[in-house]
Formats: C-alpha cells, structure tokens, sequence
C-alpha cells in the first residue's frame, strides 16, 4: 500500500480523488440546500393543482430544477468523474408530465439532507479530529483551573502525556471513521445520480435503433480498417517485394555469365545486400501492420500488453505511470481488451503529441459483479488541456471521436472531462461478460 493510499486510509485526503471528494462536499452543499426551496415550490404546485394554475407552476418548478441538477451533474463530472447523461428536455411547460423531471425533483430532495451531512463529515468531523490529533504538541500551552492542557467533562483534566497521547488516538479513529464515512456518502452520491439524474432505460424500440446505429459503426470500422490494411500493403510491404524482386532479378543477370568478371560479382554482392536490407524493412512493415490489427502482445493479457505500450509511449520528456487492478477480476473477452488497448493507445498518443504533457496516469480496473461488469480505463494527463472530439472526417472518423464510436460497438461510453489549462481525464467504459459465461 502506497503512502497516499494509507493517508487516505486514516481520514487524510492526501489522493487527488479524496481532495476532489472533498471539494464536491464543498462546493455541493450550495445547490443541495437549495432543494429545500425546491421541495416548498412543489408542495405549492401540488396546492395549485385544483386550480389552473397548478400545472403550469409545477412545470416551471421541475424545469428550475432541472436546471439545479444540471450544476449537480457538472459538479459530479468534475470533480467526481461520474458522467451522468441528462436525459431529453420535455416540451414547454409540460414537465408536470415528465418523469425524468420528477426523478430529478427527487435528487434534489433527497440531496439536500446528504449534502449536509456530506459536508458536515468532509470538513467539520475531519477538522475536530485534526485538533485532536495534535493536542499533545500544544496542550502545554493551554491553562485551565490552575493546570495545564483541557478538562475531559469539568473534572479530568488532559495534563499529562499518556492523557495527551490517548487524547491523539481518539483523534486519529475519529478521522478514521470521517475518511470511511465520507467515502461511503461519496458512493451514495453516485449511486442515486446514476438512479435518478441518468436518462431512464431505453425502450425496446430505442434498443433496436441503437443497435442498428452500433452495427453501422461497426461496419464503418471494419471497412476503414480494411481500406488502412490495403493501403498499408500497397504503399509498404508490396512496394518494398517488388523492389526486392527487381534487386535480385538484376543480381541474377550479374551472375548470369559461367564465369561472371569481378565487378559483375560485386554488383551482385551490392544488389544481395540492397535486397537483403529492403526484405528486413518490408518484415518490420508487416510486423507493424499485424501489431494494429491485434497486438500479439495481449495474447498474455490486458495488463502485460498496456505494461508494453507504456515502455513504447515513455521517452526523457515524458513519464507514465501504469496502475493495473485486473489480477483479481475475471479476464474480458477478447474483443473488449483489444479495444482498451487500442483506446490507451490513442489517449496516451494525444497527451504526448497534443497535449504537451509531462506525466500520464492510466488506471485500470473492473468494477460490477456477475454479468454486470464493466472495464472502466482512465487516462489523466497534466497536459494544457482544452481536448475536444473533432467532427468525424469523410469517410470514416478517427482520433477521440473513433475512439467513442469504436466504444458504443461493445455499448461501452468515452467521456472526456478537459478544461482549458488541464488536466484531462478521459475515461472509457467497456461492459462485458466474462470468457466462458453467455447470457440467457
């Protein structure tokens, strides 16, 4: 366990994620205590609504808070890096009807009272317990009824060092406690964004045409794909043969001759090297043209291959870091690992050629259980930020916005999160079901 992972352990937000929690806790409780207005207007809505009036407030109310949840779903991508999709606008002044407004009147209720208490463990609890934990270096300092150091209920005082150091103890699982709670309220955040600020679950007629949509990116991929392949043969390794053939066809006139002269023999000797040195680079061509169709490399595994690609990407200028957690987890399907490898690849080429990057993290990981999970691939770059999908070029798409389509062909999500300045996370989300389990 790392020194950042243990501090964080023990209530200390040492981990851009913990201070980033922290920040939401912050930065949240404004819009979370909002909700309370929010709750008042549509009590009042629903008085109103044995009047004509009544439909007509409440749909002004749930658009208003519609638009509350929108900083909440900023907030939970920023600072959280949970994008929550927000599901199609109703019609004007139809929102009384709409069901995804009441799921996010109902976010806004129930985050009221959890921003609150969010914050209150955030701040409040860890500070006490920062106080705590310091007490044996200032209770000296402190004079209370004649003795030194503060009174435990008016009657014990904390004079001593056992006392100062027990007082420490108390401090250090009080924050503790603060680090596990305010984690766990993190993840309820997440879970009741997922539950009612996401778009609710397509229909089977949504379904079909998604499918139909992820089918003819597919066959747009695969035909680029197979265009690439063609040119690459033509320009490349099918230029380098035929050069080789022409070499050694003039080496063989050279030698044609029962008793060639000496400079017959060394244009033969001259044209063999020449053939020689263009069949390596025609073999170097093919190499590089298999390695990007499926890189032999992760026939051993996801993390051995993306290992690889960070020896290959890092140079003086720049640095990766590789943090892998797929030892545990069951091993994805073929298909959903060439992918990720193909998606760290790109993200880890834009921040090295686009972004001006110095240091690149690519974090790794499954999360879900059963047939339910998910390859979640995080690439965080300290780069100039500013990083946008560029619109699609003519026939075929390439860079962030190829990335995301390649993503929706296994129904996985890209979502990039970069600011102007930076940094830029992008993450990628690759549902899957285990080798060896099909679905029923």
């Amino acid at each position: 366990m790392t020194v950042t992972a243990t501090l964080d352990l023990l209530g200390l937000p040492a981990s851009r994620t913990a201070r980033r929690a922290v920040a939401y806790a912050v930065l949240g409780v404004v819009p979370a205590l909002l909700g309370v207005p929010a709750l008042a207007l549509l009590a009042l809505g629903g008085v109103l609504c044995v009047t004509r009036a009544g439909a007509p407030v409440l749909s002004l109310v749930l658009t208003a808070v519609r638009g509350l949840t929108a900083v909440h779903r900023a907030l939970l991508r920023g600072l959280l890096g949970e994008d929550v999709p927000a599901p199609p606008g109703p019609a004007p002044l139809r929102a009384a009807t709409d069901a995804a407004a009441w799921r996010c009147a109902a976010y806004a209720v129930l985050d009221a009272p959890l921003g609150v208490l969010l914050l209150a463990v955030q701040v409040p609890v860890r500070l006490y317990g920062l106080v705590l934990l310091s007490y044996p270096v200032w209770f000296g300092a402190v004079r209370q009824n004649g003795h030194r150091g503060l009174e435990l209920t008016g009657t014990v005082p904390l004079d001593s060092w056992p006392r100062a150091l027990a007082v420490a103890a108390a401090g250090l699982v009080l924050l503790a406690a603060a680090g596990w709670a305010g984690r766990r309220l993190v993840a309820l955040v997440r879970l009741l964004a997922r539950t009612l600020l996401a778009p609710p679950p397509r229909d089977l007629t949504g379904r079909v045409q998604d499918l139909e949509e992820t089918r003819a990116l597919a066959v747009r991929d695969s035909a680029a794909t197979l265009r690439r392949i063609e040119r690459d043969l033509h320009d490349g390794a099918q230029a380098r043969l035929i050069a080789l053939a022409m070499a050694l066809t003039r080496a063989k006139e050279a030698l044609r001759a029962p008793e060639p002269s000496p400079a017959d023999t060394a244009k033969a000797r001259e044209l063999v090297e020449q053939s020689l040195g263009t069949a390596r680079t025609a073999l170097g061509e093919l190499r590089d043209l298999v390695r990007g169709i499926h890189p032999p490399v992760l026939d051993k595994g996801l993390a051995p291959a993306l290992a690889s690609l960070r020896s290959d990407m890092e140079s003086p200028s720049l640095r990766v870091e590789v943090r892998s957690a797929l030892a545990a987890g069951p091993r994805p399907p073929e298909e959903v690992e060439t992918l990720a490898y193909f998606c760290a690849a790109e993200l880890l080429t834009n921040a090295a050629r686009h972004a001006g990057a110095d240091h690149v993290t690519l974090d790794v990981r499954i999360e879900g259980e059963a047939r339910n999970r998910v390859l979640v691939l995080v690439v965080e770059d300290d780069g100039r930020g500013g990083a946008a999908p560029a619109p699609a070029a003519p026939g075929g798409s390439s860079g962030l916005r190829g990335l995301s389509e390649r993503a929706r062909t296994v129904d996985g999500t890209l979502s990039l999160d970069s600011p102007p300045g930076g940094p830029t996370t992008a993450t990628v989300r690759l549902p899957f079901a285990p080798r060896g389990e099909t679905s029923t």
